[in-house]
């Protein structure tokens, strides 16, 4: 018993020494400008003990009293410091910004450089410019954040990309959208990044800057950096936004009165009898009828989920996330959904060799987002369908199929509810970096990258479809259509740096190789004898197809580029590239480029200036390409589309006749390039500004040239003549407000101007360009001395007036009828008649964005908009009843229509009226100003957060597209359906863009 009390005291003794030896630190994490820094991670080294600053940046931990005892000191954006602690009991930090969060360092392909040093146009995007954003697309975060790019939601549907030109449009047939080079690899797939795992988002717009990537670059160039771990304890994050989405505006349509009584005018004007009785038309007085716009639209509930976890040491770290987005459609039987993980490593071997992995996997689906805008699908179907039907037959209980008013195609509620066009697909990429540092100044790096796409598509269109009608398949059909794509790309690169007194030297020497293969089996069959089995057994279809195809395309490139810097002053850069397509006849060409540049602010004469913290003068020139035409575009082909012929004369059998001719000097298309800037910094780079004038002549365009019958048909590329963007842009940005004081302004302003013209032609001048959707109306012209985009038709002069009865009487017209303008003089209207009516090419873009801090608020706004272009509406024509398919006019406009007792100029029915869908008369302001985003964020003090050992949470609500400012009649300016630079501007039954109400929250641990 004796031994107990010793055990006791000894135990206790041994306590209380521990006690005595162990202390409490107290400090301080503050930035380089003094601000207190809330939420930074105080960590003992090589221990799990840790604590955080509260919301004035203090911290207390508490240490065992070792003598070799240290703290490491962390914050995101910034990097990490180490003390001793020694026998201090205090400790003021001051961590410095990570200079690529600062915009000092800057990607620029095959390696990164100091921004002072950069020569050529480069706009950067980082996080914090979208931070208050809700972003379901990557090329969102371009929108209105850089100058020189100009970002187009041409459409509404869920998962469908943006459109986004930078300085201008610059090839006809060809792509227009950029080049995207993601983590090294280049073309990857954008739309399956997560837009919360972009660290840096580098936009390449000179010939300077994007020369280095060749042959595709002549759209400009987005690099996209993904974020990577950092030294310390594991960091988890975690985010949800949830968000009510809505079409903002409907068109001005007839109710079942108005309707009913037009048609009954229409054909009076026919001399057909009344389709509706004064007792059907008294009826629809108290029954409006059915808005067959809004019967098909929904109000979606968007999710969006985010997690990453990040962390590591000093020999590994890490990066891993996780995203989830459910997007349902705008209407009724659509949606997009996207699950992707990440995962980024980064190994530091030793002090020769350093390894990455990028790994990221995305899983998305989708039902009926492949819309493209035609008179049968029903979004555009419901702007022209009968209001006195109901969405429901009362008589059957099943859904309206049919009316003979309005138009002929299924009801849109029908086509939606019925039609499925299922899509999945795994999207699964992989890229490995290895750096080994050979000698001090000299490091080798192989960047290798394999990417697989598997998709898989089935389709039913039953009987209750338009398809049916349209194409004729009485019993409907069912399609499965299966596609692999694969890409392998190798870039291997050697990068020497030499710094000897003022001198800075930086040679890069490069080889990179890129292999792409397609293949897909698609599968047909029509008159199903039954659709209980839907699309998954196309065995039972009477007639039935199946095709198949492949293709290969290689890419070999060489690489030469110098940096070079003078005291920090004189810079210079140049690069040579050479690359071969296996596309083109031609296979290699060379595209060279040189910049210089001047840092003026390093003078002697402006160290002191009190107005500039920077300036710097910037000159460049150089050539890139495109190679944007599809695979075997240089080689005759056999046509393998099942074509008939009749060898006997009676009987059809199947040909494999050949295609159409191919051009037998197809070239490289070729963009040289003249650029100009000057970027500077005031108030102690608080404010930056730059501006860019830019000249941009693309020559060889490729071409698709339709063949004459005669020939085989068809269409083949050839090189036909050139276009020219000229412009200037100009971007403001900082923090106008002290940063050091509870009130915080930061602000973005882009604005550009673009002016495109068609150069030569080789002879082709007037090319009449097929117009959207089942008409063809032959709207778009390609012409000498015009942009591209441009609309050509008759000019719309109002309608003929009672005084002007003899004059419309030498056209066959006669008062209330329609009047256009006779270019030749020669008493008829005919295509000899068309003249230029619009053109769908903004003359300026601009964004504006500002968010405004206040303690832990955070207010923030986003306005862009667009002037100096036009918008053809197909829509709005067909709305009149004068397209294939309908019959009676449904917009509100038609009870306006001319009468003798008021003449308006709205033409009035008639049988001596022209009705051509292609003039003036539906080309309308295409400009616009909307508020894309507001939203309101509030952060939690770390003095409510810290003892629960959470770093953060943020709480915001948002709105996106709550006004838009414009006299466009239809739903959306924004909206094309174009398929090239030839039809921008052409709209044909568009979903439009979404006006959204968003909830969302941020936690960080």
């Amino acid at each position: 018993m004796k031994k107990l009390p010793l055990l006791v005291l000894l135990v206790f003794g041994l306590c209380v020494h521990g006690f005595a030896q162990s202390r409490i630190i107290k400090g301080k994490v503050t930035d380089d400008h003094g601000k207190p820094l809330a939420g930074a991670s105080i960590n003992i080294k090589n221990t799990t003990t840790s604590t955080l600053t509260d919301s004035s940046g203090n911290f207390e931990i508490a240490v065992t009293g070792k003598s070799k005892e240290d703290l490491v000191v962390t914050f995101v954006g910034f990097f990490s410091s180490e003390l001793a602690v020694g026998k201090g009991s205090y400790f003021e930090v001051q961590l410095k910004q990570n200079g690529q969060t600062l915009n000092d360092v800057i990607v620029v392909g095959y390696g990164t450089q100091r921004k002072k040093d950069v020569t050529g146009a480069i706009s950067t995007v980082r996080p914090d410019e979208n931070a208050h954003r809700p972003l379901v697309k990557v090329e969102q975060a371009l929108q209105g954040t850089a100058p020189g790019v100009a970002v187009q939601s041409s459409n509404g549907m869920p998962g469908n990309p943006l459109s986004v030109r930078i300085r201008g449009t610059n090839s006809i047939t060809g792509s227009n959208e950029p080049l995207y080079v993601i983590d090294g690899y280049i073309g990857g797939t954008i739309g399956s990044i997560n837009p919360a795992d972009i660290e840096s988002l580098e936009i390449l717009k000179d010939a300077s800057a994007s020369a280095i990537y060749g042959s595709r670059a002549s759209n400009g160039v987005v690099i996209i950096t993904t974020r990577a771990g950092h030294d310390g304890l594991a960091r988890i994050n975690v985010g949800a936004w949830f968000q009510k989405q809505e079409v903002a505006k409907d068109l001005d349509l007839m109710d079942a009165y108005d309707f009913a009584n037009t048609v009954n005018i229409q054909n009076a004007a026919v001399s057909l009898p009344p389709a509706f009785t004064q007792a059907q038309l008294d009826g629809f007085k108290t029954n409006p009828g059915t808005d067959w716009q809004k019967a098909l639209q929904v109000k979606p509930l968007v999710q969006n989920y985010d997690a990453s976890v990040s962390g590591g040491s000093s020999h590994m770290s890490y990066f891993v996330s996780f995203n989830y987005l459910d997007q349902p459609g705008l209407i009724l039987n659509q949606y997009y959904k996207r699950g992707s993980l990440r995962s980024n490593l980064d190994f530091k071997i030793n002090d020769k060799l350093d390894l990455k992995f990028y790994l990221l996997t995305a899983i998305p689906s989708s039902r009926n987002t492949a819309y493209a805008g035609d008179t049968g699908d029903p979004f555009a179907s419901a702007a022209f369908w009968d209001p006195t039907k109901p969405v429901v037959d009362p008589t059957t209980g099943k859904l309206t199929l049919t009316s003979q008013y309005g138009t002929l195609n299924v009801s849109p509620v029908a086509q939606a509810s019925y039609q499925k066009v299922d899509a999945n697909s795994v999207d699964a990429v992989g890229t490995g970096v290895l750096t080994y540092h050979i000698l001090k100044n000299l490091t080798f790096t192989s960047s290798n990258s394999y990417e697989s796409q598997w998709g898989w598509t089935r389709s039913l269109f039953g009987l209750n479809t338009s398809q049916t009608v349209i194409n004729g398949m009485s019993s409907g059909y069912a399609n499965g259509n299966t596609t692999w794509y694969t890409a392998f790309q190798t870039s291997n690169f050697l990068t020497y740096n030499l710094l000897f007194g003022d001198h800075a030297l930086t040679l890069t020497g490069l080889y990179e190789y890129q292999l792409g293969t397609n293949q897909n089996i698609n599968a047909t069959a029509s008159n199903l004898s039954t659709y209980a089995l839907g699309y998954y057994n196309l065995g039972v279809g009477q007639t039935q197809q199946t095709t198949s195809g492949y293709s290969s395309s290689e890419l070999q490139s060489f690489m030469g580029r110098v940096n070079y810097a003078y005291k920090d002053k004189y810079l210079l850069t140049a690069s040579i590239r050479d690359d071969g397509s296996s596309r083109l006849t031609k296979k290699y060409s060379t595209f060279p480029s040189v910049a210089v540049g001047w840092n003026i602010s390093r003078e002697n004469f402006m160290e002191n200036s009190r107005v500039f913290s920077s300036l710097k003068i910037r000159g460049s020139y150089g050539e890139t390409g495109n190679q944007g035409i599809p695979p075997y575009s240089s080689i005759p082909v056999i046509n393998t589309s099942n074509v008939g012929y009749y060898f006997d004369g009676t009987s059809l059998s199947v040909s494999t006749p050949l295609g159409p001719p191919v051009a037998n000097n197809l070239v490289w298309e070729t963009t040289l390039q003249s650029d100009i800037g000057i970027d500077a910094s005031f108030l102690n780079n608080r404010l930056n500004f730059s501006i860019d004038a830019y000249n941009k002549k693309i020559s060889n365009l490729l071409f698709s040239y339709q063949t004459p019958a005669y020939l085989g048909g068809g269409s083949y590329q050839r090189n036909i003549g050139s276009i020219q963007n000229r412009g200037v842009e100009i971007g403001l940005s900082g923090t106008p407000l002290n940063p050091k004081g509870d009130v915080k302004w930061t602000t973005w302003f882009s604005i550009s101007f673009n002016d495109n013209k068609v150069l030569n032609l080789n002879g082709l001048d007037n090319v009449i360009v097929s117009g959207i959707g089942q008409p063809q109306q032959n709207i778009s012209i390609l012409k000498v001395g015009d942009p591209l985009g441009e609309f050509t038709g008759y000019q719309f002069l109002g309608t003929w007036k009672t005084s002007e009865a003899a004059q419309a009487a030498k056209y066959g017209n006669k008062p209330g009828d329609a009047k256009y303008t006779d270019v030749n003089g020669d008493g008829t209207i005919n295509q000899d008649d068309y003249l230029p009516i619009g053109n769908g090419i903004p003359k300026m873009t601009w964004g504006f964005i500002n968010d405004f801090s206040y303690k832990n608020f955070t207010l923030s706004f986003m306005f862009a908009g667009q002037t100096g272009a036009q918008i053809f509406s197909q829509t709005i024509a067909y709305t009149w009843g004068q397209a294939p398919g309908t019959r009676n006019a449904t917009l509100q406009e038609a009870t306006s229509a001319w009468t003798p007792e008021k003449e308006t100029n709205v033409p009035a029915f008639s049988t001596t009226g022209s009705w051509p869908t292609n003039s003036s008369r539906f080309v309308y302001n295409a400009n616009f100003v909307k508020l894309k985003n507001l939203s309101l964020s509030y952060s939690l003090p770390q003095s409510l957060i810290g003892g629960a050992k959470i770093r953060s949470i943020e709480v915001y609500v948002s709105g996106q597209n709550l006004i838009t400012w414009t006299k466009y009649p239809g739903y959306d300016p924004e909206l094309t359906n174009a398929q090239s630079a030839m039809t921008q501007g052409v709209e044909m039954g568009v979903i439009p863009n979404p006006r959204s109400y968003t909830l969302g929250f941020r936690v960080g641990f």
